[in-house]
């Protein structure tokens, strides 16, 4: 089935817009090929129909011919595996149509986008934080479908919060951040299952505990300043990819690991540590400065941080997608004209992590070749 994609034919070509920047000619000097395009709009024929089909409208063509403009087509990436919709309850069918309507972008002729709505929603989720990030997280993951979000702080409500967490009204002022939030999900949606737990991170171990039986794990705490590595230690310890990210003075930041596959957190900091050789003197001294550490995020900054991050859980989660942060800062200059920006960093050769990851990796692809 084509995708929806604009076309115009003229001059014995057709001008293909395979996205609103970007524009193809394909060459039609007879008109088969606008014809192959209105048959393939239509998704109800397979390769051999298609060819009958064009073959009845008057054109001298063959079902190879036929197979290499649908191979073409695929390469471009306007085919996909058509839709369906009939496959889903009618009413999953209406409260996720945008949802599926965008996972459409990213179909090929062998994934449908009902097949990443149903990763989607069979999906497992440990979500560390229900703040200004992890509530608007939470938010996007119930939209999606996600079946399960385990919800982990020891926050409560405060009347600040109000600016920025939009799960949270004024008279859940003094509740558990996780109980408020829960609520809030079940008077949304039914399909998502949240699992709310009142207590601090403290400890790789426990990281693991919790994350045991889901699929990824988004990081949206920052406390203590250590959190980041005693998460990714977990996460590598158990192969699940982590997604983090925060606000820095007035940068935006997210990032992933994918274990096994990207370098790990921990690469980062050796490398650091690398580049600060020969310092300690001057480190070891009081800091001269510090910069403020007084929230700066505004509702709308959480919302395209929350949304950048969401959006990297769902590539991990629906698999219709690479990472597009796997060890690579993605960064947003609030203060500096919304500049972008991307910063990646490589595997050291010390992190044991990463070596156990690849192992484990090597091992498993060892034992399917052997299958």
């Amino acid at each position: 089935m084509l995708k929806s994609v604009s076309a115009v034919a003229a001059d014995s070509r057709v001008l293909l817009y395979v996205r609103p920047y970007e524009r193809v000619t394909l060459a039609d000097p007879d008109g088969s090929t606008t014809a192959l395009l209105s048959l393939l709009a239509e998704g109800s024929r397979t390769l051999d129909e298609l060819a009958t089909a064009v073959q009845e409208r008057g054109f001298a063509v063959t079902r190879d011919d036929v197979a290499e403009g649908v191979a073409g087509l695929a390469e471009l990436g306007v085919l996909q595996e058509p839709t369906d919709w009939a496959s889903l309850p009618v009413d999953e069918q209406q409260r996720h149509e945008s949802n599926l309507r965008y996972y459409e972008l990213f179909a090929t002729p062998t994934m449908s986008a009902v097949d990443v709505h149903r990763r989607i929603r069979g999906a497992r989720v440990l979500l560390l934080g229900a703040g200004g990030a992890g509530s608007g997280i939470l938010q996007a993951l119930v939209g999606a479908g996600v079946g399960f979000v385990r919800l982990v702080d020891v926050d409560v409500v405060e009347t600040k919060n109000l600016a920025r967490q939009f799960c949270y009204g004024s008279r859940e002022i003094g509740r558990s951040k996780v109980a408020a939030a829960a609520d809030w999900v079940g008077g949304y949606s039914t399909g998502t299952l949240v699992e709310p737990l009142h207590e601090r991170i403290e400890g790789a171990d426990r990281v693991a505990e919790l994350a045991a039986d889901v699929d990824v794990v988004v990081c949206a705490i920052d406390t203590p300043s250590d959190v980041q590595l005693t998460v990714n230690q977990a996460c590598m310890r158990l192969r699940i990819p982590l997604v983090t990210g925060g606000l820095q003075q007035s940068t935006l930041y997210y990032w992933s690991v994918q274990p096994g596959v990207s370098p790990c957190r921990q690469c980062l900091e050796l490398h650091r540590r690398d580049e600060l050789a020969g310092s300690e003197a001057v480190l070891a001294q009081p800091p001269l400065l510090l910069a403020s550490t007084v929230n700066r995020a505004t509702g709308a900054v959480v919302q395209l941080l929350a949304g950048q991050m969401a959006l990297e859980v769902m590539r991990y989660l629906g698999r219709h997608d690479e990472p597009v942060a796997a060890a690579t800062y993605q960064w947003v200059a609030l203060a500096d004209g919304m500049s972008t920006g991307r910063d990646p960093w490589t595997r050291h050769a010390e992190c044991g992590l990463c070596a156990a990851a690849l192992d484990a990796r090597a091992g498993r692809e060892l034992v399917g070749a052997a299958g």
